[in-house]
């Protein structure tokens, strides 16, 4: 009778802390899906603690794994500790809107931004630090080095190659209204890589990369693009190259040097309304390159802006494989470093594509040619050329292959400074520049300083507006 009796205190003890665990539990549901207040939430990967309330600095968490217990909702802020060290990947999956965008961000004392790395590779990681399937989310203030690089193997993907899965920080395509700004990043084979519509990079500081993105086709990129409507401005891209003998290309053209500040790619999307203006690189393999066949051949790609730009890089300032009505103007474009590629200043391929180029200043150096439209095939791409300031501060101006234009300018522009330039300043014009007042007005308002343009009757060639 005893045993009955204990028998049956035990079933009601076990029937009573299942619903008071089940109870709980609902609450914890209730409570996760339900919140709709704003929070901040902090994170010190050296001095926090995972058990802690997270929600105020005294008070932070510790690891990247306790945010993934989060349901994020608009207007949250998660701050990293500034000098902590974090590695990716971490995802970002909930949406904030546009008055309340979800925000990561830094916060304490020092000069030492947060630090996130990642050094693997595979499925699903693929050497992302971030990792944003979300709208309305910003990512501030932060810093990301020496991501992994390819690693041979078969991935599971949506039908794309799987180098597109690759970038520091990573915008997928359910990623809409987005802001990458004001980041180092440093040593990562893909800096950012965005397939987010309307995805705003701005400010950031990429810089030194120097690896192959993957063997033995690929050098590394700064910024990538996937998808149209986007824009990238006031960034600086410098020494984003590979030079390797063993670097080769499907077609057998070229090869042993790869990588660039800028790439547009995947032919699976037709892409227009990218804006890229504002930018400083420096001793990348390439500005930009627009490729014309991956997965898929001959993509729609229209109405490009690429504008207000400094490059004094090597290989090309444009390698437009294909697009259509592009407008590259007012750029400032020094072209004296030459590795085993080259293709010229302006290499534009497709036919009758009518890209405009005009208000630049193209500087040359060793013979390379300014427009190489017969690269790869001969073409007639029909470009609108006008108001460029043409000058080779050494060897011949070789025109190449369409060229000059209408109302072109020689000479020496009179930059500040031009052998020892190493910031932006130095591109700036001097007062007797014959650039000054000699260019088109085309609507721009802004230099790239973002001074006020024009100052007089017709604006200036080239990135500066003279003050």
């Amino acid at each position: 009778m005893i045993y009955q009796v204990l028998y049956q205190l035990v079933q009601r003890f076990f029937v009573l802390m299942t619903c008071f665990i089940f109870a709980c539990s609902a609450r914890e549901a209730e409570s996760y899906e339900t919140r709709t207040t704003a929070s901040i939430y902090y994170v010190d990967a050296d001095n926090g603690n995972d058990k802690a309330a997270g929600t105020i600095a005294q008070a932070a968490w510790k690891s990247l794994n306790k945010l993934k217990t989060v349901k994020l909702v608009p207007g949250d802020t998660i701050k990293f500790k500034r000098g902590s060290a974090f590695t990716g990947p971490l995802f970002i999956n909930e949406s904030g809107t546009a008055q309340q965008p979800i925000v990561l961000t830094a916060y304490g004392e020092g000069s030492a931004a947060p630090a996130f790395t990642n050094p693997i590779f595979e499925q699903d990681n693929f050497s992302n630090c971030i990792r944003i399937r979300g709208s309305y989310v910003i990512v501030e203030n932060l810093f990301f080095h020496k991501t992994a690089a390819h690693k041979p193997g078969n991935y599971k993907t949506d039908g794309g190659w799987d180098v597109w899965e690759m970038g520091a920080v990573y915008l997928d395509k359910t990623a809409k209204f987005c802001i990458v700004r004001n980041n180092e990043i440093e040593d990562c084979v893909v800096g950012i890589k965005s397939y987010g519509t309307h995805t705003l990079i701005e400010n950031n500081f990429i810089h030194d990369c120097n690896r192959v993105l993957k063997e033995w086709g690929w050098g590394p990129i700064g910024i990538w693009f996937g998808a149209d409507h986007q824009e990238a401005r006031f960034n600086r891209i410098f020494n984003y190259r590979v030079e390797d003998p063993n670097i080769h290309w499907e077609d057998g053209v070229g090869g042993g040097a790869d990588g660039g500040a800028f790439e547009v790619d995947d032919a699976r999307y037709n892409k227009s309304d990218i804006h890229i203006h504002h930018n400083y690189t420096r001793d990348c393999q390439g500005f930009l390159e627009v490729t014309w066949t991956d997965v898929k051949q001959n993509p729609d790609y229209r109405d490009f802006k690429i504008h207000h730009n400094l490059s004094d890089d090597y290989q090309q300032f444009t390698a437009i494989w294909q697009g259509k009505n592009f407008s590259i103007d007012h750029n400032t474009i020094i072209r004296r470093k030459v590795n085993v590629n080259d293709w010229g200043v302006f290499n534009i391929t497709g036919n009758n594509s009518k890209n405009k180029i005009r208000n630049n200043i193209i500087i040359t150096e060793k013979d390379i040619p300014v427009f190489n439209t017969g690269l790869r095939g001969v073409h007639t791409p029909s470009n609108i050329i006008s108001h460029n300031l043409y000058y080779a501060a050494s060897g011949s101006l070789v025109m190449g292959n369409e060229g000059p234009g209408t109302a072109a300018v020689y000479g020496n522009p009179q930059l500040k400074e031009y052998v020892l330039a190493t910031i932006s300043e130095h591109f700036d014009l001097q007062e007797n520049s014959m650039a000054i007042g000699n260019a088109m007005n085309l609507g721009y308002t802004r230099d790239f300083r973002n001074n006020v343009m024009p100052l007089g009757a017709m604006p200036d060639i080239g990135a500066f507006e003279k003050q």
